[in-house]
Parts: C-alpha cells; structure tokens; sequence
C-alpha cells in the first residue's frame, strides 16, 4: 500500500504539472471581471500537485514509522460506492436536473459513509446550492434542469 501510494502521488504531481503547463497559455479573459477559461484547470492542476505531494509524504511517514496498511472489506465497498454513485449521477442528471440528483447523492454518499440523517439532508442541500449558485449564477455555466424544470 505504501508504495502503491507514492507512485500514485507521483502520478498525480506529474499530471498537475503538466495540466498547470498546458492551461498556463489560455487566453486571459474577454471581460474584466469574469474568470478566464484557465481558472478551473489550473485550480485542478494545483490540486492534483498538492494532494499527490500530500499522499507521497503520508505514505513516507507511514514507510518511516514501520505501519502497513491494508484496504478492509468496507474500505473497498465505499469505493466501489463512489464509483457508481458517480455512474449513475452521470446517466440520471440530464433526466431528473443537477438540483434533484446532486442533492439525493450527496445524501446517499453520506448515509453509506455512516453520516447521520439529519447531517446528511442538510450538507447535501447546502452544497448543491452552493455549488448551482457559483456555476449557474455567478459563473454562467448552463447546468441540466431536468424534467422538474428546475
């Protein structure tokens, strides 16, 4: 695991080295004020850096202090759950809309990572209006209204 970890972080550096070097030449943005079509790559590219550092360094730590660690059962099945999540979110939004489905799967990744109900319904509805307010209002991106029309 330690070093599945390491290569794994070193993958993630080299690949937000080269998004940040290929997005750094995007064109600087029409109207002042607005973000240019190179924020979101190289805020992604930054990212992929500073997570790939921070899981090269986690697993040195782990390698210097003598610690293996092994995925359990229920490591691998919240796994898997993400990955269908993330499936069926992609097949089901154009259908029932971005507010509709991002709420009731951020509710349900919360409710499989033991999260309380409660917790869950308010964490879900609070991102996903967040998250509809900076990209459709904001940022003017057009997201999927689905059959609900909102």
């Amino acid at each position: 695991m330690k070093r599945n970890d390491i290569i794994a972080g070193i993958i993630f550096i080299v690949l937000g080295i080269f998004i940040f070097t290929q997005t750094i030449r995007y064109p600087a943005p029409l109207e002042k004020g607005h973000p240019g079509p190179g924020l979101f790559p190289n805020i992604l590219a930054l990212l992929f850096i500073g997570f790939g550092l921070a899981l090269v360094l986690k697993a040195r730590k782990l390698t210097s202090a003598g610690v293996e660690i092994t995925p359990g059962p229920r490591k691998i099945s919240n796994s898997l759950f993400v990955l269908a999540i993330v499936a069926v979110y992609i097949v089901v939004v154009n259908f029932l809309g971005f507010l509709v489905t991002s709420a009731v799967l951020l509710f349900l990744l919360m409710k499989k990572l033991r999260v309380t109900i409660l917790k869950s319904a308010i964490a879900s509805i609070v991102i996903t209006l967040f998250v509809n307010l900076m990209f459709s209002k904001i940022l003017r991106v057009p997201l999927p209204w689905g059959i609900l029309g909102w």
